[in-house]
């Protein structure tokens, strides 16, 4: 079959569905029919949440809304606060005294799901300069349904509201999976869900004007941002990149820096002549050594989140200045422990284990991958490492190192492994959703 008429066959299907859409759409128009269109969109919705439910039972959640006890009450607040929203939510819908369940629901929504929404907000993946604005406008959105809802009871137009804007998340989720499944918006997945639900909620809550006003406070958030946080062009690249799991180092910067302060670009030279360039860039004095302070400095450029750099220089304290060799080895060629878990060896020994592996083979799995030098311990670094760079605050991988190291020996037994079932469950799943 020729091109042309593969292209016919692509665009004939896709042109009548488009005619179809304009056509009923700009011809069957008034309050009527908004509120019969709206109704699709909640059918649509609940639908959507037995996908996302499917999908919460299924697979495990990210190791950063269980590592520590807030961040566990923080997830099931706002599961069971959502849930009830939707099974009071369609109960008020279809009763004929809807307002008992109607101000359930908007209880629920204040109460827990919209303060669980505002607490989760900081550690978002995705660009923040897209996601954080965009959760706080769907979350102040939220807030302010369920208030009226709460004030009118009885309304139905405050009751569909409040069930689309919380509808919001559900649809985050689906777009998500559906833009995974066609490879589509590879480098910016996680903003791309976010908005591409926006567009669709925003205008049957807040008009046909509602994705303008949404653009606009994106827009100006930002604006503000940069003027009163007076961000470093890292720390710009930092906050507007995609990122959907945390790296150690932030390559955008750690480029930015290159391009900054060297002659030469990595298209152009091999990666140890590069790090040679940096190394004498950093060498102000000309001793052929750097001191930790030096480093501190660096990486501070590259966004290397602060938890891992005390731990670093802490680890080294036998080090006070490396020369080059130690700051390639050491520093330079630094690799994320993520990386060890992604090898296709690995991913093969998981595949071939199949379904009937236990919890504890699991386990056990993902500890041998961590404990490099096979001692029967996992070095408290490089557990760090891997939980800074699955995006949990550095303070909180504190307070968690601190909950699990039973004899505060600085090392993970197997054992107090085994305890910390969120990491290497999400770490076992991830090699397994990666192949």
């Amino acid at each position: 079959m020729s091109v042309s008429f593969k292209n016919l066959f692509l665009l004939l299907p896709a042109t009548i569905y488009a005619l179809a859409c304009f056509y009923f759409s700009t011809t069957f128009t008034g309050d009527e029919i908004e509120y019969y269109q709206k109704l699709i969109l909640c059918g649509a919705s609940i639908l959507s949440n037995f996908y996302v439910l499917y999908y919460h039972y299924t697979n495990p959640p990210h190791p950063k809304f269980l590592m520590l006890p807030k961040r566990k009450l923080s997830i099931r607040t706002h599961v069971i606060s959502g849930s009830i929203e939707v099974v009071f939510g369609v109960i008020a819908f279809f009763s004929s005294n809807p307002e008992i369940p109607a101000m359930i629901m908007a209880l629920s929504a204040i109460i827990g799901h919209v303060t669980s929404s505002f607490y989760q907000t900081p550690i978002v993946f995705g660009s923040k300069s897209a996601m954080i604005p965009g959760y706080l406008f769907f979350v102040s959105l939220h807030l302010y349904s369920a208030v009226n809802l709460l004030l009118e009871p009885d309304s139905n137009f405050w009751l569909i509201n409040t069930f689309l804007v919380l509808s919001t998340y559900v649809w985050c989720r689906v777009f998500y999976f559906i833009f995974t499944v066609f490879g589509l918006f590879k480098d910016n997945l996680y903003s791309a869900s976010i908005l591409a639900a926006g567009v669709l909620i925003l205008p049957s809550v807040l008009g046909v004007a509602g994705n303008l006003f949404f653009i606009l406070f994106l827009l100006g958030y930002n604006a503000l941002y940069k003027l009163i946080m007076n961000p470093t062009a890292a720390e710009w690249i930092s906050w507007t990149k995609e990122s959907q799991r945390q790296t150690l180092i932030d390559e955008d910067a750690k480029e930015l820096w290159i391009n900054n302060n060297l002659s030469i670009t990595s298209d152009e030279v091999d990666d140890q002549t590069i790090a040679a360039a940096v190394f004498a860039q950093l060498d102000t004095n000309k001793t052929g050594s750097l001191d930790k302070e030096e480093l501190r400095t660096l990486w501070h450029e590259w966004q290397v989140p602060d938890s891992f750099i005390n731990n670093f220089i802490a680890r080294n304290t036998n080090f006070d200045e490396f020369s080059f060799d130690e700051f390639y080895e050491k520093i330079w060629q630094i690799k994320g422990v993520k990386q060890r878990l992604q090898t296709e060896t690995l991913k093969v020994e998981c595949l071939t284990k199949g379904k009937n592996i236990s919890n504890e083979e699991k386990c056990r799995l993902i500890f041998e991958q961590l404990d490099i030098d096979q001692s029967g311990y996992i070095d408290e670094f490089e557990l760090k490492t891997l939980l800074l760079e699955w995006g949990l605050p550095s303070n909180e991988v504190d307070e968690y190192m601190e909950k699990y190291d039973d004899n505060k020996d600085l090392k993970i037994s197997f054992a107090e492994f085994l305890k910390m079932r969120p990491v290497w469950s999400f770490a076992y799943s991830d090699i397994i959703l990666s192949n």
